[in-house]
């Protein structure tokens, strides 16, 4: 493996274990503790990324009400980011994140804490490794909730669609700037 390719799958793995983490924690919603996997995939991912973690496994029946409760968003979510999976990215991989990303965009603070990274330029070099076409159209360098938002929003027609939580957020003023009413004297 490439250092580049090394670096992103840590970073992968790293994005995968905080928003796991979170979940348990109560950081981010219960629902993503599974990352919306069937528990025979989740199991499966644990063993790859996360073989060192001691996870105590859920019975079928306390993943079934994981999955009751997840947000309408976040299969389409998930989704919108894997649909731009860089060419060069492992589909499985690829799909791990874009799951971990989605779930983790329901937390209430910036999507880098809640993937436990060490700031915004980490889910700068995901996205870029991962999902280079959507890392692209981020040409205006939003931040990764409110754009990946705006874009599940556009791709239903439905503009403006914001992140779950962004009120409650200090910067909410930067992301969502009030707009200037300019009235027109005649």
């Amino acid at each position: 493996m490439e250092a580049a390719e090394s670096q992103a799958y840590r970073l992968m793995v790293r994005a995968i274990h905080g928003t796991l983490r979170n979940a348990q924690e109560g950081e981010i919603p219960l629902f993503a503790w599974t990352l919306g996997l069937t528990q025979p995939a989740y199991q499966a991912m644990l063993a790859q990324c996360l073989p060192d973690l001691t996870e105590v496994p859920l019975s079928a029946q306390q993943h079934a009400e994981l999955g009751h409760n997840t947000p309408p968003d976040f299969a389409q979510l998930a989704q919108l980011l894997y649909s731009h999976r860089s060419p060069d990215a492992d589909p499985l991989h690829a799909d791990w994140l874009a799951r971990a990303i989605a779930a983790a965009c329901f937390g209430n603070r910036h999507l880098w804490q809640d993937l436990e990274l060490s700031g915004r330029d980490d889910v700068s070099f995901l996205m870029r490794g991962y999902f280079a076409s959507l890392h692209e159209l981020n040409g205006q360098s939003l931040k990764w909730k409110h754009f990946l938002f705006m874009e599940l929003g556009l791709q239903r027609g439905q503009p403006g669609l914001r992140p779950p939580n962004c009120e409650r957020c200090d910067n909410y003023s930067l992301c969502f700037p009030p707009r200037r009413v300019e009235r027109c004297m005649k």
